[in-house]
């Protein structure tokens, strides 16, 4: 759509929009681009900035729109930020609105992206089930968002590579 060329220089690689600077950590080591939320919030609004997640998609294609929040911690570091997880997925669909007034029919989603895991066992178990949401975050679906998702970034490409045929190159 026409209003993604105004906003091409909000996007960044993913290697920049999963960067914690105060971890010194790059969660998804990728030079894709996608629209660095952060930065776009900035320039709409002149108040304190709410919270939001760090990455925005939208596909007119198929008509979704997807809100990423990176996180350098573990799943287990995670169920102690269950309140600042969901906040940044509210504040950011309400600064979305604002930015995006063309976009109701389009489906929402969520996907929360964290560090792989140490645990190998945890990891297979993880793979083995199905899909599951963490941090409490399952209550969003089907009411707020229509699909939310909390993985790993080897996940989190898979599942992009799949859904929208990106090709994603290391960084």
């Amino acid at each position: 759509m026409e209003i993604l060329k105004k906003i091409e220089k909000y996007f960044d690689s993913l290697e920049l929009l999963s960067f914690d600077d105060s971890n010194k950590t790059v969660v998804c080591k990728y030079k894709n681009k996608f629209i660095n939320f952060d930065d776009l919030k900035k320039e709409r609004r002149s108040k304190k900035l709410p919270l939001s997640p760090d990455m925005l998609y939208i596909d007119d294609a198929i008509k979704e729109v997807w809100f990423v929040e990176f996180k350098s911690s573990t799943k287990e570091n995670l169920e102690n930020k269950k309140y600042l997880l969901k906040r940044k997925l509210l504040d950011g669909l309400i600064i979305f609105y604002e930015i995006f007034q063309n976009y109701y029919e389009y489906k929402k989603y969520y996907f929360v992206v964290y560090n792989e895991f140490d645990n190998k066992e945890d990891e297979l178990l993880e793979i083995l089930s199905n899909k599951n949401i963490d941090f409490g975050l399952e209550e969003l679906e089907g009411k707020i968002v229509d699909g939310v998702f909390t993985d790993n970034c080897k996940t989190f490409v898979k599942i992009w590579q799949d859904r929208f045929k990106i090709d994603f190159t290391k960084g």
